[in-house]
């Protein structure tokens, strides 16, 4: 058997590999005679079917078959010849497969990339340290109890940090746009998920009541249409 391989990019690889006509004929030849000893055809007594009427029925699918099996299992044999580590199935591109030449195919695939293990003896690794301070504490304790916390009605106006929940109704040039209106929304005051001033505008005000903001969108807003409108 004949390899020649090729670094094409990379991790990827090419390999070429010939595989000598008389081992493809020699298999081929068990197969039909194996095969024979179990063929019954019209004509011809039970195992007694003549090779050459095997070779004419049968030859061409028994090839095929062959020469699949072959290409696989020389491939095998060829990554291990050159001392190669395949990282996944290869693509098989036959070159020759005419009955009677030596077969060959060209295999393209990927190795694993070489590691280099390098000495560690000697090495300084320096162990990071958490800090965590009073405001880190803090903080967190403030986040739980937000994020635990029971939501109560109360009677008095709206202020920063209160959950409101709004009907709202936003218009351009007195029409409204799509994605400017909603019905029943939840709102935290303060939490700068609408744009600047509506927040604020709400701030204050009572349940029941209805207020106009006039209000301008910046010049970042994601909406092209809306943008410094």
């Amino acid at each position: 058997m004949q390899v020649s391989i090729e670094t094409t990019s990379g991790l990827e690889r090419r390999l070429t590999v010939g595989v000598p006509a008389e081992r493809i004929e020699s298999e081929v030849n068990n197969r039909l005679q194996k095969a024979a000893g179990n063929v019954r055809l019209a004509g011809f007594r039970p195992g007694k079917v003549p090779m050459k009427v095997m070779r004419q029925r049968f030859g061409a699918g028994v090839r095929q078959e062959v020469l699949g099996e072959v290409m696989s299992r020389s491939f095998q044999e060829a990554v291990i010849q050159e001392k190669l580590r395949p990282a996944g199935q290869p693509s098989i591109e036959p070159k020759n497969l005419e009955e009677g030449k030596d077969l060959e195919y060209v295999a393209t695939f990927e190795v694993f990339p070489e590691v280099e293990i390098v000495e560690i003896k000697g090495l300084e690794v320096e162990k990071p340290v958490a800090q965590v301070t009073d405001a880190d504490v803090d903080n967190i304790i403030d986040v739980f109890r937000k994020q635990q916390g029971k939501w109560t009605v109360v009677e008095r106006a709206a202020a920063a940090g209160d959950k409101v929940n709004i009907d709202y109704v936003g218009t351009r040039d007195g029409a409204a746009f799509d994605g400017g209106s909603a019905s029943g929304s939840d709102l935290e005051l303060g939490s700068g998920r609408m744009i600047p001033g509506f927040e604020e505008g709400v701030a204050g005000m009572v349940a029941g009541e209805e207020k106009t903001l006039q209000l301008s969108f910046p010049e970042d807003y994601h909406n092209e249409e809306l943008k410094g409108a």
